[in-house]
């Protein structure tokens, strides 16, 4: 009976066996399904960009940008205009562009006879991504708005909404936009890339066409030969080349032909163009953890440790060995890092140095870094940590938690420890580099430059006070012909910057910098720092600034002041006296640069940016706020935006005008096959004006701290 019932029993049970999941199987398939959204979420048609260098088609915008981090350079010609362009992508949402167009035969009605030439416009763009596909949602549209040229004389101003999708299974891209403006009423746009999936260069290929919406005929600042529309349809081609060049043309306006041709590279994510292969390995051997004592002595332990940290990028300035309560020794140390960018790979081969090196009878290792003159932070291990470091035993992020970056203490004195190595700074150091400066905009022509030489020493004065001494020539200049006054709106405010120009003609040969400072870390997160000397070309005098940015902390308060000289034209001599525009022509006032300061800094580390607020009085004597914000991408890259606001009262085209502009910074090292700290950059402003102007001070305290603080990935802090 109960074979039979088995028997019976046994279809019933096959089913439930099939219809009962396998925890296993349901996990692959879950796995699986996941897998193929992101394929469809990151799996993208080539980016394609148009004669403005934004995502979009020929004329008009699509939804789509590049990723952050991305700079792109582009000339394109879309007759009557020939369309200069830089890009820069600061978050995988917020597109940025600068465009600066050239109204191909019209002389500039103003400044065309003096040597400026054809009219010229400067053009600002954003555009806000509010939906992408990587935020989730791969089967709904990118939806996107934009203003285009909304700063200055906004003459090809325009804001618009579009939205875009991808078909991948056809190779398809689709927009579908409104605009207000320039661009006028609905336009759409589509693009084919048929070898999409091919491994030819040809999978980098997409045919084009768009529904120009720009508004030629009745946009009051059109070009006069751009006013012709025989048809609103542009076709045509672009050829992306290893994701890095761009070619384009198409017909325009059914009138001619346009045709571009842009570069872009993820400078915010790059690696480096070479891999570091002149760095060194990690120290690793030899090993030797011999107690201190007739075996290993003091003046061995010495060598050993100095010529293991310089062969790691290090310069050992400081040894003692300081008695501590229970019978055992603990060593000090005094570190500059020459090579690295990274706190983290700073940390990374201090350890192990001193892993492998320690002696086994010391309690533990404090080690100072210092930079500039001012110690910044320090680690402080115990030797037990340090072996099962060398051990594997516990990794980075443990260590890390284990022995936390820690407010520098000061060096031992000879009452509480033994010195076994000291090693003084270098007196000088001497620098040597190509100069170049560019002026944009001038009345005299659009683009003048100069071009020399630079050369100076820098180093230690009694082993406590850095000097920097930097001098130019200038071999070839196109500015001997600018003047320094603007024509239309010359600046009714002391002349503090817009005379900067005479500096450079007066002479080939120019001091531009030649200072002294001392740098203190007080303790408890405080530092200072006092500075005499020529600062800049045009300023010198004295300084001195407060500052408290503790270890691990994400902001910081300052204080600065300072009393700045204006430098005569030519020499190295000092006038009191500053140019000012009055109803009878140029006076002279007396003047001393009173610049002061309340400083405040914060760090939003998740998206890597950071912020500073100046709020104080200018070279001016203008009051007021100064608001910069950046961000650090994983390269070192940094761009900035900063805007500030001021009493000064300065007109430009009939309106208050408030200092405006960018900055860029970023590590030498991209360039190189081996890790370097040092970093190179430039700034520019909207318009050169007086006011909101800030005078160069030396070395400043936070940036110094910052960047030897800096990590380019997020790291666990206690």
């Amino acid at each position: 009976m109960k074979k039979f019932l088995l028997f019976a029993l046994c279809p019933f049970l096959s089913v439930c066996a099939e219809e009962m999941e396998n925890p296993c199987d349901q996990l692959f398939r879950d796995l699986e399904t996941v897998e193929k959204i992101n394929r469809e979420i990151h799996d993208h048609l080539p980016l394609i960009i148009n004669y403005n260098l934004q995502g979009g088609y020929f004329t008009m915008p699509s939804a789509r940008t590049y990723e952050a981090g991305v700079l792109g350079f582009g000339f394109a010609y879309v007759p009557p205009y020939r369309i200069w362009s830089l890009g820069f992508q600061f978050f995988d949402h917020i597109e940025t562009t600068g465009n600066y167009w050239i109204f191909q035969g019209v002389m500039d009605s103003t400044f065309g006879h003096l040597g400026f030439g054809e009219e010229a416009e400067r053009a600002a763009n954003l555009k806000v991504i509010l939906l992408r596909k990587e935020d989730g949602f791969p089967f709904i549209p990118d939806i996107a708005m934009g203003l285009n040229d909304f700063l200055g004389s906004c003459r090809f101003r325009s804001f618009y909404v579009v939205a875009t999708q991808e078909f991948l299974k056809l190779n398809l891209e689709a927009s579908l936009g409104w605009g207000t403006g320039r661009i006028h009423g609905f336009y759409g746009g589509l693009a084919w890339t048929p070898w999409h999936r091919s491994s030819h260069f040809l999978k980098g290929l997409s045919l084009l066409a768009e529904y120009d919406a720009n508004d030629y005929k009745h946009h009051p600042f059109e070009h006069h030969e751009g006013r012709t529309v025989n048809s609103r349809v542009n076709v045509g081609a672009q050829l992306d080349l290893w994701e890095l060049i761009r070619l384009s043309a198409s017909t325009i306006r059914g009138d001619d032909w346009a045709a571009s041709l842009a570069f872009r590279y993820n400078l915010g994510g790059s690696k480096g163009l070479f891999p570091k292969l002149y760095d060194p390995a990690p120290y690793a051997a030899p090993v030797d953890t011999e107690p201190l004592g007739p075996l290993r002595s003091s003046q061995e332990l010495a060598q050993e440790l100095a010529y293991a940290f310089q062969e790691q990028g290090f310069d050992l300035y400081n040894l003692s060995l300081v008695p501590e309560k229970g019978g055992k020794d603990s060593l000090w140390l005094e570190l500059v890092n020459v090579r690295y960018r990274e706190e983290q790979e700073v940390r990374h081969r201090v350890e192990s140095v001193l892993s492998s090196l320690s002696p086994s009878n010391l309690e533990t290792v404090t080690v100072v870094i210092e930079a500039e003159g001012v110690p910044i932070h320090e680690y402080r291990y115990r030797i037990q940590d340090l072996k099962r470091f060398r051990q594997d035993q516990i990794g980075e992020q443990e260590f890390r938690i284990i022995a936390p970056l820690r407010e520098a203490s000061s060096a031992p004195s000879k009452y509480e420890g033994t010195l076994l190595y000291k090693r003084n700074k270098p007196i000088w150091l001497i620098t040597f580099r190509p100069w170049l400066s560019t002026f944009l905009g001038s009345s005299r022509g659009k683009f003048k430059y100069e071009v020399g030489l630079g050369l100076g020493p820098e180093g230690y004065l009694f082993n406590q006070i850095y000097y920097y001494v930097w001098m130019t020539y200038t071999a070839k200049s196109s500015a001997k012909d600018m003047k320094a006054q603007d024509i239309i709106n010359p600046s009714r405010i002391i002349n503090v910057r817009t005379d900067s120009i005479l500096y450079n003609q007066t002479s080939s040969l120019h001091l531009e910098q030649a200072f002294v400072q001392k740098s203190w870390n007080l303790g408890q997160g405080w530092f200072s720092r006092l500075g005499l000397g020529y600062f800049e070309t045009a300023y010198g005098g004295t300084c001195g600034e407060l500052l408290y940015y503790p270890v691990h902390s994400n902001w910081a308060l300052g204080a600065e002041m300072s009393a700045l000289f204006k430098r005569k034209y030519y020499g190295i001599g000092f006038t009191t006296k500053i140019r000012k525009l009055s109803d009878e022509g140029y006076i002279h006032v007396p003047y001393i640069g009173w610049q002061y300061f309340l400083n405040f800094y914060y760090q939003y580390r998740p998206l890597s940016l950071d912020f500073k607020v100046n709020l104080g009085q200018f070279l001016a004597h203008d009051k007021g706020i100064r608001v910069e914000g950046g961000r650090t991408f994983f390269s070192g890259l940094r761009v900035g935006l900063w805007y500030t606001m001021t009493n000064a009262g300065d007109i430009v085209n009939g309106s208050r005008y408030y200092d405006k502009g960018f900055s860029i910074t970023l590590p030498l090292d991209i360039f190189l096959n081996k890790s370097s700290r040092t970093r190179i950059g430039t700034s520019m402003s909207a318009w050169l004006r007086d006011c909101g102007a800030v005078g160069s001070t030396g070395k400043q305290l936070y940036p110094t701290i910052y960047w030897e603080r800096y990590n380019g990935k997020p790291v666990i802090t206690p």
